[in-house]
């Protein structure tokens, strides 16, 4: 499977007609915000998700942006990891967001660093470690290495052989999986909504009672 988590954020279609017989005139109007609503709850849950994310994972990039133009950040690699797949419109007030499982991430990410002892006066390699968590334990490859002119990727000989292995750490879906990612995000998009659903609908409701005009959209007509 390439996603550990994919859930809606939408509104309850209930609530959508007792909340239109309140508008009168201006029901029309409500499809609209609360799509906007939805996009906007949507965001905030991406945000979030990513940033949790950024939270667990144990990331050290400054040796893979040497020499290169293309720069990578925690932040940039994590917030591909969380998909808002599709845009609510009024015609399907609905979002769907993934939680990627994604690819595994290359251990040389993952503070990756040889190891070895000191004998007879000369430093001989043992392995190499790495950290695929923030405050988590190391892992060991035993007669791993580093080969800085292939970007500084941790790989380990073939048993019997001459094939060398590139070594990986987790993927995005092993922490979703690890930790509670996938439910708070749930949990937040439903605490969220009924927020964003308020605000857009002020405007409305207010203009429904007549203590407001609504702007005029060139393209909707009244807004």
């Amino acid at each position: 499977m390439s996603e550990a988590f994919n859930f809606k954020v939408d509104v309850n279609q209930e609530a959508l007609r007792k909340i239109s017989e309140n508008l009168g005139q201006f029901k029309h109007h409500l499809a609209r915000h609360l799509a906007t609503a939805v996009n906007r709850t949507a965001k905030t849950v991406g945000v979030e998700a990513a940033q949790q994310l950024g939270k667990v994972v144990n990331f050290k990039l400054h040796s893979t942006n040497k020499h290169t133009s293309k720069t990578y950040t925690k932040a940039k690699v994590l917030k591909k990891a969380v998909i808002k797949k599709n845009n609510a419109s009024p015609d399907s007030p609905q979002v769907t967001i993934k939680l990627w499982k994604g690819h595994a991430f290359p251990a040389r990410w993952h503070e990756a660093m040889e190891y070895g002892k000191t004998r007879k006066g000369k430093r001989v390699r043992s392995g190499v470690r790495y950290k695929t968590n923030m405050g988590g334990g190391w892992t060991s490859v035993l007669d791993g290495f580093t080969v800085r002119s292939w970007g500084g990727n941790v790989y380990k000989r073939e048993e019997g052989g001459r094939k060398l292995r590139k070594i990986f750490g987790k993927s995005p879906g092993d922490y979703f999986t690890q930790t509670s990612i996938g439910s708070d995000a749930a949990r937040i998009a439903a605490e969220r909504l009924p927020i964003e659903i308020k605000r857009r609908l002020r405007e409305v409701t207010l203009a429904a009672e007549g203590k407001i005009k609504l702007r005029t959209s060139p393209e909707l007509g009244t807004n």
